[in-house]
């Protein structure tokens, strides 16, 4: 995660909400938002999110129970 491009505010998400989904769908890459300095939320694109658990499946069809 790269912490320039990849947090931000909640204080910023507010404001600007529109954009930064924009640039999350764009980018495809996770965000952070911050609440306080800390740790808040992680807004994942659907599409990034859809692929993780597609392989997440794959790994656990795979294993032996």
């Amino acid at each position: 995660m790269d912490i320039q491009n990849d947090v931000c505010t909640l204080q910023d998400f507010v404001v600007d909400s529109e954009n930064v989904i924009r640039d999350i769908q764009s980018n495809q890459r996770p965000v952070m938002v911050t609440s306080d300095g800390e740790p808040g939320v992680v807004i994942i694109p659907a599409e990034f999110m859809s692929t993780k658990f597609k392989a997440l499946k794959a790994i656990c069809d795979l294993s032996p129970v």
